[in-house]
């Protein structure tokens, strides 16, 4: 990958352009346009320099900026990386986190951490609008995107008669209640900012207190029946929400 892309490197002395600005320029577009992917590591900057011809100062400028732009960040004693840029998630459509990955040419994958049918406790039952204690599929995943983990979603179920080994077949929940002939036609979402505690961390591959946006869901079917309350936990550095506004 590396050696693949320090071939599209190159430096024009004729231009009037400075030379740490093309370089930056070069590289910023390849971060941008996705060939150099999250977390992928840069070359050094003495390799840097070997292989473009010039100065170890310069490189180093054209990396400042990079840095100062949070396009890459640096570790002490490992290196530097591209930083993971986070994905814009419009409030406009109810889609699931696999048609939202599906779209954005991402492959998304699942590892279920429990599944199980429980009594509802007090709060999801008042967002199911059942009683509480009555019965409801309690589906907890780890949700990856390119084999990485990205988010932790805790779904509560007022529909029976799904399976684990039906969720793992299909992937997609929203896919497998709509092969049932369940639709789910609007939503409301709660967003706050959480941190980051023990397990959470360990889930996510983040550190114990790092920022985390938490989005509490409930989705109802065409008959306006509240089927769904999901509390999905994201990765700060994944998913960033916009909100489009008029006057």
């Amino acid at each position: 990958m590396t050696e693949r892309i320090l071939s599209q490197l190159t430096i024009d002395r004729r231009s009037a352009l400075p030379i740490y600005q093309q370089l930056q320029q070069q590289l910023e577009a390849l971060i941008v346009d996705g060939t150099w992917r999250a977390k992928e590591p840069l070359p050094s900057e003495t390799a840097l320099a070997d292989r473009l011809g010039i100065s170890v100062m310069t490189v180093r400028q054209s990396m400042a900026q990079l840095v100062h732009k949070g396009l890459i960040y640096r570790e002490k004693g490992r290196g530097t990386f591209v930083t993971p840029q986070p994905l814009d998630h419009h409030l406009q459509r109810l889609e699931s986190f696999t048609e939202d990955m599906h779209a954005r040419s991402l492959t998304p994958a699942s590892r279920i951490l429990s599944f199980k049918r429980i009594p509802a406790p007090d709060a999801i039952a008042a967002d199911l609008d059942i009683a509480p204690g009555t019965p409801v599929t309690h589906i907890r995943r780890l949700r990856m995107v390119d084999d990485r983990p990205v988010a932790l979603h805790s779904a509560y179920l007022n529909y029976e008669g799904l399976t684990r080994e039906e969720l793992e077949a299909v992937g997609s929940l929203y896919t497998l209640l709509e092969q049932r002939g369940v639709f789910l036609t609007e939503a409301k979402e709660t967003l706050e900012a959480i941190a980051a505690d023990q397990d959470l961390a360990v889930l996510l591959e983040e550190r114990r207190g790092d920022p985390l946006l938490k989005i509490v869901r409930i989705s109802w079917s065409q008959e306006h029946i509240p089927v769904e309350t999901v509390t999905a936990i994201y990765r700060a550095d994944f998913y960033r929400y916009t909100i489009w506004l008029k006057r």
